[in-house]
């Protein structure tokens, strides 16, 4: 379980402080969790979650930027891209792989449909279901957000060699949860 053995509102402090929230607590020993500079602690020596979640929102404040200019969000690049790696696919598989429920994404496949990013039709061995797939513009979008998220990653791995890259790829996909096999 997250948080084990902290109070309910020093789990709480400790997730505001990983989120960079201006709100969060000041004290001293909740700035040290995740200011180890501020205790003397090297980044090295913060907990893995805390690392993570500051890299996490450095490229969530980066990847919002690529998106922006085509008004696409996060959700929908997932989705865009669940259907380029995967292929045609069923309406459902979609909604589990993005654990939505079915309502949210038919919200969010209709924006996409309208945008004539991916094409919905009836499987032909079962007409109540539906297959999606990506339209020639929906690869095109994310052709250029693509090269958008090289450079994002340029930028945030530059201190980082090409080995060192390709290792924390590696290291990343192995982490519980990231679900790179979905």
């Amino acid at each position: 379980m997250a948080g084990k053995g902290l109070t309910k509102s020093a789990r709480g402090d400790t997730a505001a402080l990983a989120r960079g929230d201006a709100a969060a607590p000041a004290g001293r020993a909740a700035a040290g969790v995740v200011r180890g500079e501020a205790a003397g602690r090297a980044p090295a020596d913060l907990p893995a979650s805390v690392l993570i979640a500051r890299v996490a929102r450095l490229v969530r404040s980066r990847l919002e930027a690529a998106l922006g200019p085509r008004e696409l969000r996060q959700r929908q690049l997932v989705a865009l891209s669940y259907l380029r790696d995967h292929g045609p696919a069923r309406q459902q598989a979609l909604a589990q792989s993005l654990c939505m429920d079915a309502s949210s994404l038919v919200c969010l496949l209709n924006d996409l449909e309208d945008r004539d990013l991916v094409a919905r039709r009836r499987d032909r061995e079962d007409r109540r279901r539906g297959i999606l797939e990506l339209t020639d513009r929906g690869r095109e979008a994310l052709a250029e957000i693509d090269a958008a998220l090289v450079e994002v990653d340029g930028e945030i791995l530059a201190d980082l060699d090409e080995s060192e890259r390709a290792e924390l790829r590696s290291l990343l996909g192995r982490l519980r949860g990231v679900g790179l096999d979905a």
